[in-house]
C-alpha cells in the first residue's frame, strides 16, 4: 500500500506522487529579475515535488522562476511542461504540501484589549451626561 505521498505504488499517467486539487493563490517571476513585478498565479494541484498553476504571464519550458506560497515562502522551481495559462513545474527541493494547506486563522486581540481601558475613552468634545 502506497503512503500519502505516493511512495512505492506508481499512479497512472507519468505522476511518482499523489497531487491533492485545490485551489491557492500564489505569485509567480523570473529567478532573479528583480525589474518587475511578480505576477498572481491560482495553483490547481501540489504535491511535494511539484505543481499545477494558471499564470497570465506566459514562461517557456525549462525556464527557472520563483513561486511563493502561503505557508511555504518562495521557492525555486523549474518549468517542465505548458498549455495556455496552464504551467506544470518541479521544485528544486521537496516541500511539505500541508503547510501550503494549513488554514489562516485570526488571531485573539485580548492582548490589544488590555492595552486599553475601553471604558476610559471618550472622543474628545462629547458629552455624556
Amino acid at each position: 500500500m502506497a503512503d500519502i505521498a505516493g511512495e512505492g505504488a506508481r499512479l497512472p499517467g507519468n505522476r511518482n506522487r499523489k497531487r491533492d486539487s485545490m485551489l491557492l493563490k500564489g505569485t509567480i517571476k523570473e529567478a532573479g529579475d528583480y525589474a518587475r513585478d511578480t505576477q498572481p498565479i491560482r495553483i490547481r494541484n501540489l504535491s511535494s515535488t511539484g505543481l499545477m498553476a494558471v499564470a497570465p504571464v506566459a514562461y517557456d519550458k525549462g525556464a527557472i522562476v520563483e513561486i511563493e506560497l502561503r505557508g511555504i515562502g518562495r521557492v525555486q522551481v523549474e518549468i517542465v511542461w505548458v498549455r495556455g495559462e496552464r504551467m506544470g513545474v518541479t521544485f528544486h527541493a521537496p516541500i511539505d504540501p500541508k503547510l501550503a494547506r494549513r488554514p489562516v486563522v485570526a488571531h485573539d486581540d485580548d492582548h490589544l484589549r488590555k492595552l486599553v481601558d475601553l471604558g476610559r475613552i471618550r472622543r474628545p468634545g462629547l458629552r455624556i451626561d
